[in-house]
């Protein structure tokens, strides 16, 4: 008997699993609970004395109630094997970790009415001031915002949504894009960002933008700029606005300095680790080989404006700077410019590109570009 609904379980797990891998979620969850029933019920037929056999029934159990979505009898199930006392050390160890994770997707799906959405992937910062899941405070912040920027920016991609000149992302779109990270880990700053989707969602909207089809363009834009390759960029980002906003927000990630030498991103595709590193070098090769091309000669003086950023009115397409010398310096800025790229910026130290040029009698710098000095 024992061995008959434990072989029912596995059936329908096999069953399940194979719903879950095209997509079909709710069919897959219905089989992970018709067979999370059936592993309990083999459970029951099994004294604890067996410690073995009860270990593993058990440990299955939980598991499956858990890939069922039912997290309430999967914490019951766990908490009711813990308490016997009768579980080996190995499965002690494995159900404590679970119970963790069913904890958090509880609190997610009754207080936030979210669920994780299929994949994941790992954001790591590595070198100069950063330690050992540790790191100053300031740098990881400006890193991690700047990241959401882009991933919003990516995601509104991906729906074909307009592009946005000032203002938060649509409504719509962040109800339904949110991201959660894990804790540090040891060996440098990594963070787990999970992406989360509504319950109880917008189906037109889902369908726009799709967690798996927004790693994917994420991925193979960083994939494709580390390149160096200005074809690959525009084929895969076709809009000149949407490719300069997404080149510039990838400049604001990137290392530079002695703060901070690398910054990693990993994800599993399939069976393998794909892999992305962004390197100090790589807003000079955006400027170089992936940014905009010039299509005519400059007949204006080119400057390079250094100091601390301290002003901005991005509608009346100003900013304004403080020289070393304590000098303010304001400059002129394109209707392109967006305030999610050169709004973290404020109180920092930039460096800035552009052409001089007279107007209403005073010579001002008609900004080009904008880019985050690092301590060095």
């Amino acid at each position: 008997m024992v061995n008959d609904s434990h072989r029912q379980a596995q059936d329908l797990a096999a069953a399940a699993e194979r719903f879950a891998a095209i997509g079909e979620k709710e069919e897959a969850q219905r089989l992970y609970s018709r067979a999370a029933e059936s592993e309990s019920a083999a459970l029951n037929q099994v004294p604890p004395e067996k410690t073995r056999t009860y270990s593993a029934l058990g440990l299955s159990t939980a598991s499956l109630f858990y890939k069922a979505g039912n997290f309430e009898t999967a914490e019951v199930t766990i908490f009711r094997l813990l308490g016997s006392g009768a579980v080996a050390p190995w499965a002690s160890a494995q159900l404590r970790e679970l119970l963790e994770v069913v904890a958090d997707e509880r609190l997610l799906a009754e207080e936030l009415g979210r669920k994780y959405a299929a994949g994941s992937f790992v954001m790591s910062l590595r070198g100069g001031e950063i330690g050992s899941g540790t790191g100053p405070l300031d740098l990881i912040l400006q890193k991690v915002t700047g990241f959401r920027s882009l991933l919003y920016r990516f995601a509104e991609l991906v729906g074909e949504y307009p592009l946005r000149r000032r203002g938060n992302p649509p409504k719509a779109l962040e109800g339904l894009v949110q991201a959660r990270v894990t804790e540090p880990t040891l060996g440098s700053y990594r963070l787990e960002i999970r992406l989360t989707d509504p319950i109880q969602k917008d189906m037109f909207e889902a369908e726009r933008v799709k967690p798996e089809e927004l790693s994917d363009t994420l991925f193979d834009f960083f994939e494709s700029v580390n390149k160096g390759s200005r074809e690959e960029v525009e084929h895969l980002i076709p809009d000149p606005g949407y490719r300069k906003a997404l080149l510039d927000l990838t400049k604001n990630i990137a290392p530079g300095g002695k703060r901070l030498k690398e910054v990693g991103l990993y994800r599993k595709r399939g069976d393998d680790i794909q892999e992305v590193y962004l390197t100090p070098d790589l807003p000079h090769r955006i400027k170089e080989s992936v940014g905009p091309e010039r299509t005519e000669a400059r007949q204006e003086e080119e400057r390079e404006i250094r100091g601390v950023l301290r002003a901005l009115h991005l509608d009346e397409n100003w900013l304004e700077i403080t020289i070393p010398t304590g000098v303010h310096e304001r400059c002129d800025t394109r209707h392109d410019m967006l305030d999610d790229v050169v709004g973290p910026m404020v109180n920092h130290e930039v460096v800035i590109t552009g052409v001089a040029r007279k107007r209403r009698g005073q010579q001002r710098v008609l900004v080009d570009d904008i880019e985050l000095v690092d301590q060095e």
